[in-house]
């Protein structure tokens, strides 16, 4: 009956024809059920036609109300569930063990090009577990990267790049017991080490609060982590190899601007300490998918007219910009199932005053500007 209502409201809030409703219901009926009801910051009881029917209605104008309609329908891009856990599933066979394989293979001389050649081999599976796997945020889904891949161990798969440092001795000493089970014997101090470090990650828009120079610091999750990494009176600098580490990040969605950016500046916080760092990205959203002022210009009037800078904080404010089109401005119209990036467009997500968003948003983020 609730679903029922809202479809009417809808109707009406748009001034749908019989022949608009029989058009566009059966299209948002397959969308929602298939994916836009299992959106997570919904508020209890909330389905996504109630909330379009809502957003809808703050618009003051039917042509403002179908410019945003049109929006929506032609522009969104929305990641479900099963989707992320498709690129999790995709990480390690696509993205990680291939770069396992060139390491091991030029450990022991194997061309690059007869990589197969490494598999099965000691050296590769005392590599493997040489690994270490951080998530830098919740949205890791580490979780579901450890039942994709049960051969890893889970004392080397970790939910966050924060590790206490009593954890860094744990951590030690299960890697000696495992590359002794691999071995058939004691392993060398120098042996019980990573050599690996992967970051996993679900979504990078602009790449700034990944890593980021301010002065003479490194800024950012991962910047702060390769600081600590790096700096010899920082107890985590005792679970790396320093003289032979490579440093991985992955992400299982990332704009190609985000990928240009944070591949540049892994090279230059990784370059001048002789590691190596590399960018891999399972799912990358090409720049056609931005949108910028200019393109639609009643589009940017409705995002003018109804922006609400209540959303603007201290840490938004390192974009450089506003959020009338994201942090940066990256122009994003893409939502997450279970949040919406700050790097998309704001009318999707912020709330205020003068706000409704279609997709609400928690932030990490409370302070205020």
């Amino acid at each position: 009956m609730r679903a029922l209502l809202a479809e009417r409201l809808l109707a009406t809030v748009m001034d749908w024809s019989p022949e608009d409703i029989a058009r566009e219901r059966p299209i948002l009926e397959v969308l929602a059920r298939l994916k836009y009801d299992e959106y997570q910051q919904f508020s209890p009881g909330m389905r996504f036609v109630e909330s379009l029917a809502y957003w809808l209605s703050q618009f003051r104008s039917p042509g403002e109300r179908e410019t945003a309609y049109q929006f929506f329908r032609s522009k969104l891009i929305f990641f479900s569930t099963a989707e992320m856990n498709h690129f999790v599933s995709m990480a390690y066979p696509d993205h990680i063990r291939p770069h396992l394989l060139r390491k091991a293979a030029a450990d022991f001389g194997v061309n690059a090009w007869h990589l197969p050649r490494a598999v099965g081999r000691q050296e590769l599976a005392v590599l493997e577990r040489q690994t270490l796997y951080l998530g830098l945020s919740d949205g890791a889904r580490t979780d579901v990267f450890r039942r994709f891949n049960p051969d890893l161990s889970h004392e080397q798969v970790r939910q966050s790049h924060e590790i206490a440092e009593e954890r860094v001795d744990k951590l030690i000493e299960k890697l000696r017991k495992g590359l002794a089970g691999i071995l058939g014997a004691a392993p060398s101090d120098e042996q019980c080490l990573f050599r690996t470090v992967v970051l996993l990650d679900d979504f990078s828009g602009s790449g700034v609060s990944y890593l980021r120079h301010e002065g003479d610091v490194w800024e950012g999750k991962v910047g702060t982590l390769l600081t600590s990494l790096l700096n010899p009176s920082d107890p985590m600098t005792g679970l790396v190899n320093t003289a032979d580490l490579d440093i991985l990040v992955v992400l299982y969605i990332a704009t190609d601007y985000a990928t240009r950016y944070l591949s540049r500046e892994l090279q230059a916080i990784c370059g001048p300490q002789k590691i190596r760092g590399r960018l891999s990205v399972v799912c990358s959203l090409g720049d056609h998918v931005r949108i910028e002022r200019g393109q639609h210009p009643p589009l940017d009037a409705v995002i003018d007219a109804y922006y609400d800078d209540e959303n603007e904080t201290a840490s938004t404010k390192l974009g450089g910009t506003d959020l009338k089109y994201g942090f940066q401005a990256c122009g994003l119209p893409v939502v997450l199932t279970h949040n919406t990036p700050n790097n998309s467009i704001g009318l999707l997500w912020a709330k205020g005053s003068a706000m409704r968003p279609l997709f609400p948003r928690i932030s990490r983020h409370k302070d205020r500007v």
